[in-house]
Order: structure tokens, then sequence, then C-alpha cells
């Protein structure tokens, strides 16, 4: 061995308890450096944007503040800047509260739809309520009775959901919204379909509540047509003496005033009328009814026809409901979209003048 050579000491054995990080240390970082990496932290989640409501035709500012678990990740980053994962009880929480949160999502995703569903299961529950009162002899019948309580049930579905979903409420409503207005195309069938599932379900809340009434009035028999039919409370049907040629004229009719006051009251420029809107619909709605209703039992909407009409069909009283009187339930289920287009004809022809400076 060489005079000048260097013996070197190996490192110590390795004891069971010792460890070995591999984890580059950070580096040190002053307290002002910690707090702009949490605020940009913050702004990660917290997104104020400027977007397009195609409902309400209105750009709308929206705040998307951070759920439960983002709340947590903040926080965890908070406590440790350089900290790139979370624990899973940090992130998710108790149980309750990762079903509010995915509540809370499926609502900011779909909120238009869902306060459509509201709105429609409202006017339905209500508007059925008001024909139960007068077929199972609660109070004295009256027509005018029957019209005004549909008409604030309109008014009532109207202040619950306007704001969020713009209260079509009615399939009729969302066609001609597309046709003649600015309403996107792909968001018409869901729309409708929202509508026909809230009519259902209004029909079925409406009977959970009224059923020993209703036993009480037919003795427990299901019947469509005759002196002790109770269809009629949640689905239309016309008077005996009434042709289908008449009642498709009625919901022609009755449909096209109805889109053309909707229409026409939706115009910035038709002040007072504009800013009450829901009111005036209300009062046009039971003045139609009140004119020309009874003819044909004044359906004036699909969706409060159909989802009614099927939930009669599988709540006992068959499929009768939709063959009796030569199928008649045709007509309310298509006719008012024929009276919806012809009234916004008229309502383009007539009254509509925004696009007068292009000609």
């Amino acid at each position: 061995m060489s005079s000048n050579t260097t013996l070197v000491q190996p490192p110590p054995p390795l004891s069971p308890t010792m460890t070995v990080s591999t984890q580059p240390q950070p580096p040190t970082t002053t307290p002002q450096h910690c707090q702009e990496y949490q605020q940009k932290e913050k702004d990660k989640y917290t997104v104020i944007d400027l977007e397009k409501n195609d409902t309400l035709n209105r750009e709308e500012i929206v705040i998307h503040y951070p759920d439960y678990d983002e709340e947590a990740t903040i926080q965890a980053h908070q406590h440790d800047p350089y900290r790139t994962t979370t624990t899973s009880s940090t992130k998710t929480g108790n149980g309750c509260f990762c079903i509010l949160t995915r509540l809370r999502r499926f609502r900011r995703k779909h909120r238009e739809l869902l306060a459509e569903f509201m709105g429609t299961l409202i006017l339905v529950l209500l508007v059925n309520g008001v024909s139960a009162e007068q077929i199972l002899d609660v109070a004295n019948k009256s027509w005018f009775t029957g019209a005004c309580g549909n008409g604030m049930a309109v008014l009532f579905a109207i202040s619950v959901c306007g704001h969020i979903s713009g209260a079509h409420l009615n399939p009729a409503i969302t066609l001609i919204f597309w046709i003649f207005g600015a309403f996107p195309r792909r968001k018409v069938p869901v729309y409708m379909a929202v509508q026909m599932v809230g009519a259902f379900t209004g029909s079925a809340i409406l009977y959970s509540i009224i059923q020993p009434a209703i036993n009480q009035y037919d003795g427990g028999t299901r019947v469509v047509l005759g002196d002790h039919a109770t269809a009629s409370i949640f689905a239309t049907y016309p008077p005996v003496y009434v042709g289908i040629p008449t009642s498709i004229a009625s919901e022609v009719v009755g449909t096209a005033l109805l889109a053309l006051l909707v229409l026409t009251t939706s115009h910035p420029t038709n002040q007072p009328f504009q800013s009450m809107q829901g009111c005036i619909i209300a009062m046009g709605v039971t003045s139609i009814i009140t004119s020309i209703g009874y003819t044909s039992g004044f359906s004036l909407n699909p969706a409060r026809d159909i989802g009614p009409r099927v939930f009669t069909a599988v709540a006992g009283w068959g499929m009768e409901v939709f063959t009796a009187l030569d199928y008649y339930a045709l007509v309310p289920m298509l006719a008012p979209f024929l009276g919806a287009i012809i009234g916004g004809v008229v309502y383009s022809i007539f009254i509509d003048h925004n696009h007068d400076d292009d000609l």
C-alpha cells in the first residue's frame, strides 16, 4: 500500500428504524412569498366570469365559488405551499358534505332545467287542484273561479322560476321561443322533457293529497267518462256535445292568443307590460279560459295534458284516457303547437318591428 493513500471510513450501517428521505427539501421562502402563493391557489378555484344566459338572452356576471373539497384543498396548500396531495379524509370530508357537494355541482350545471321542472310541477299541481275542487263538489262550481285559479297558478309558477329558466312551462312556448326568438335549438328537447316530467310529478303529488276525496266521490272505481268521472281532474276532456273539430279550433285559437301575448310582452320596448309580464300573462290565461276554454277543457299546454294523462293511465284509470272520445287525447297534445306557431306568425307580421331597419 502506498504511503500517500488515504483510508476512507465506510458509512455506518442503517438501523431498522432509520429511513432515508429522497424528497427534495423546499427552498427557504419569505412570508411574503407564501402569501402570494396562497393567493394564487385561491384564484385557481374562485372564478369571476361573464357568461351568456341563452334562456334570458342576456349576459350575466357569474362567480364560481369553490366547493367543500376544493376549500379543503386550498386550506391544505395554505398549511404547506409545496404539498401536492391531500389525505382522503381532508379531501372528501364526511358523507353528508360529499352529498351536498355533488348536489351543488349538479344544480350549478343544470339550474335552468331544475327551475323549469319545479315551475311546471307547481303549475300542474295548482291547476289540477283547482280542477279537483270543481269536479269533486268541494265548493259551488263556477267556471270563472276555475279560470281565476288557473291564472293565479300561472303567476305562482312564473314567480318561482322565471328569473332562472325564463318560465316557459309549456312546450308550445318553448317552440316559438326557438322559431321566433333566440332560444338555442339544443335546449328545446331537454326543456320539453323536463316540462313533461314536472307535470307528471305534480300530478302524482296532487293525487297523494286528494286520493281520499276521489275515493269518496267515485267509490274507489276510477272512471274516465260518466257521472262520477274523475280523470278530468288531471287531463282535459271536452263536453260530450262538443265535436273534435270544435275542440281543435278552441285549442288552436286559445294557444295562438297566448303565444301572441307572451311574445308581445317579451319585447323590451313594450312598457310597462314587459316589466310586469308575469301578471299580464296570468290575466291573459284567465281571459282565454273564461272566454273559450269550456269548449275543449282549456289545455293550451301539451305538458299540462300529456304528463297528467300518462299518470292517470298508470294510476288506475287505464288506457281509456288515451282512447276515449275517438282518441281526443291527440287534440291537447298536438293542437297547441299549431296554435303557438300561428300566434308567432301573427306577431311577426303585425307586431314585431325588430328587423325593420334591415329592410
